[in-house]
């Protein structure tokens, strides 16, 4: 598999240029030029590591979040949403889009399958401490590497324009009651509103969960700012100030995964990660791990 590594013309200081495709593969490998001289392997657990595993698995939630993902359900529909544009274009770039499998599957399934092996790569999720033990993020100390997350988003609350509601940041309460707030199931705010003992009522989509704030059956909607601005009826809608919870997201992998294929995985983390910077220009440039 590395036999063209050996067919590098060394010249002193100077090498014979290798073509764009040989370059992407060896750094694909890990492969990097030491002392401006030699080519040696960057690690020695991913000598054997193939150029792109047989099979990689993603997968991604099966609730829209526009615009991010788009439809419902398991199909994708054209176009899929940006961070399906987003893998494939990394796994195109990396030259193993051709071994990719794509479903899409609720939260809990996406978790599960993770926990077994059977989902390879999760796009995207929130750095949480209880999903650690499932998935691993690209981390720089204890924490999730914002180098290389591939989103950023606020948790915020959104009421009918007029309405007025009492937030603190901790408790919301309409005439001195707990007021109810609507999400989307299986969606990372929902999440987010149950860790925090908010009085939650989820539905299956965006779609219903406006017309259940605007009539009257939720006090509420929760979610992450990009998601709603981009809903159609955003300009009817007043934000609470503050937001709930500010959050990084991610392209988590299985713990399986990561320990067959360390090299992949962070290649893939940075490729990804340069193309949503296209759309998250705030946050910091790409590194790779």
């Amino acid at each position: 598999m590395f036999g063209f590594v050996s067919r590098v013309a060394i010249l002193g200081s100077k090498t014979i240029g290798l073509p764009p495709l040989a370059q992407r593969l060896l750094r694909c490998v890990g492969l990097t030029a030491a002392a401006g001289a030699n080519w040696v392997v960057a690690g020695p657990a991913w000598a054997t590591e193939p150029v792109c595993p047989p099979q990689i698995r993603v997968a991604y939630a099966e609730s829209e979040l526009p615009p991010y993902l788009l439809g419902n359900g398991s199909n994708f529909q054209q176009p899929p949403g940006l961070f399906v544009q987003w893998t494939r274009a990394a796994l195109e770039r990396l030259g193993c889009a051709q071994v990719m499998q794509e479903e899409r599957l609720p939260y809990n399934r996406i978790v599960n399958s993770m926990r077994t092996g059977t989902v390879d790569v999760r796009v995207t999720g929130g750095f949480r401490t209880d999903v650690l033990d499932v998935m691993r993020f690209p981390m720089r100390g204890l924490q999730a590497n914002p180098a290389l997350a591939v989103a950023e988003a606020q948790t915020r609350l959104y009421v009918p324009k007029g309405k007025h509601l009492q937030w603190d940041g901790t408790v919301l309460s309409k005439d001195k009651e707990t007021a109810v707030v609507g999400t989307v199931a299986g969606h990372f705010s929902e999440k987010v509103l149950q860790t925090r003992n908010f009085a939650v009522e989820s539905t299956s989509s965006w779609e219903s969960n406006v017309k259940k704030l605007f009539a009257g059956r939720v006090d509420a909607i929760a979610g992450s700012d990009s998601v709603v601005d981009a809903l159609p009826q955003r300009r009817q809608m007043d934000v609470l100030e503050p937001p709930v919870q500010s959050d990084l997201f991610f392209a988590p992998v299985s713990h399986q995964f990561f320990e067959k294929y360390p090299a992949f995985t962070k290649n893939f983390w940075f490729e990804v990660c340069l193309e949503s910077r296209s759309t998250f220009k705030k946050l910091p440039p790409c590194r790779h791990e």
